[in-house]
């Protein structure tokens, strides 16, 4: 026999009387996860930024151990910092230039290059960094800082600069090694056409020169030099894998080992907070492990973040030389390939390769 139902009153019954189990433990195993991770991420930040704090200090004292070629341009009185502006520069080979108010306007390449010359002295260790304020500087171009020395003025040294925008980074000078010492007679700008052959003369977009700075040895540039080599890493490098090298051939520090760096020193934080706790009788809401986790996500958001600043510049790049074009244009707009086969970008391998 079949057990009768009771009758439907109509009545709803009283709350809580016939809960799903399955909700019950997924809203207890949420709860149980906000009270571990956001626990840890706020521990996380802190020993974070507590690390950022140590390696920022470490760095100022050991800054002479870690960059032992800064060791002649830190030595000696402080020179004051100066700055030239753009019209004192004189056009040594141009196909066109002209004077704007306190500027100087490069219009047109010599064939494919630009030299313009700043008859300037002064001595190379008082000025470990210089600064060009320029704007047009298009990426289909090379610029590059020229130098010579009193002791030997038949000799022309030289530096690339970094490209930023339709800019140039400050550049550290330093890195011209024992080229840049002593007495510096005078200094240029050369200005060519990158190793792509189907853009020339800048792109026909004219490049101004402001002012360059001279500037010395403080702790401002040091992070002036640090930020612009993180947020400007080459663009293209070959690899058959898309990887950034981090910064360019003369930058100061690499921003992996410091990612690498925050998250240890970190963990390192973290765990010697816990022990001064234990001291006191005090248990940590969370384990240490969830906190490392937390730390290793702080350190690669601060590489990605870098990152991806790049590859939207690869992004525009990219568009740019290669959207809508035929193959036989876009290979001329190859920087790489037309890099090594400099006569024609192997054109003849058309359209195998």
């Amino acid at each position: 026999m079949t057990k009768p139902h009771p009758p439907n009153t109509g009545e709803a019954e009283p709350p809580g009387t016939d809960l799903d189990p399955m909700a019950e433990g997924t809203a207890a195993e949420q709860k149980q996860n906000t009270a571990i991770w956001i626990p840890a991420l706020k521990e996380a930040g802190r020993s974070f930024a507590v690390a950022a704090a140590i390696l920022v200090i470490a760095y100022s004292l050991l800054f002479q151990h870690i960059h032992p070629e800064f060791g002649p341009f830190m030595t000696g009185q402080r020179a004051e910092p100066i700055t030239i502006p753009g019209k004192d520069f004189i056009a040594v080979s141009v196909g066109g230039a002209h004077l704007e108010g306190g500027s100087l306007v490069i219009e047109d390449f010599n064939g494919d290059e630009a030299i313009v010359a700043l008859p300037r002295s002064f001595k190379a260790e008082d000025y470990p960094f210089i600064k060009v304020n320029l704007s047009g500087f298009t990426r289909y171009s090379i610029a590059k800082l020229l130098w010579r020395t009193s002791t030997d003025p038949s000799v022309t040294h030289a530096l690339e600069f970094n490209r930023s925008g339709d800019e140039v980074t400050q550049l550290a000078t330093v890195y011209g090694g024992e080229n840049f010492r002593g007495q510096i007679a005078d200094i240029a700008l050369l200005f060519f056409d990158g190793p792509a052959l189907g853009f020339e003369n800048n792109d026909d977009v004219d490049i101004v020169i402001d002012s360059v700075e001279l500037r010395p040895f403080s702790g401002w540039n040091v992070a002036v030099q640090i930020y612009e080599d993180w947020t400007n890493p080459p663009l293209w490098q070959g690899y058959s894998n898309n990887i950034v090298r981090g910064i360019h051939a003369n930058g100061m520090l690499f921003p992996n080992a410091v990612a690498n760096l925050l998250v240890v020193t970190g963990v390192l934080v973290a765990w010697l907070w816990r022990q001064r706790n234990r001291l006191r009788g005090q248990q940590p809401q969370v384990r240490l492990l969830a906190v490392a986790l937390c730390l290793c996500l702080y350190g690669w958001a601060f590489n990605d973040i870098l990152r991806w600043h790049w590859r939207v510049e690869q992004l525009i790049d990219t568009h740019e030389r290669y959207a809508g074009l035929p193959l036989e244009e876009r290979i001329r707009n190859n920087p790489i390939r037309c890099a090594r086969f400099p006569k024609d970008c192997k054109a003849d391998l058309l359209p195998y390769f």
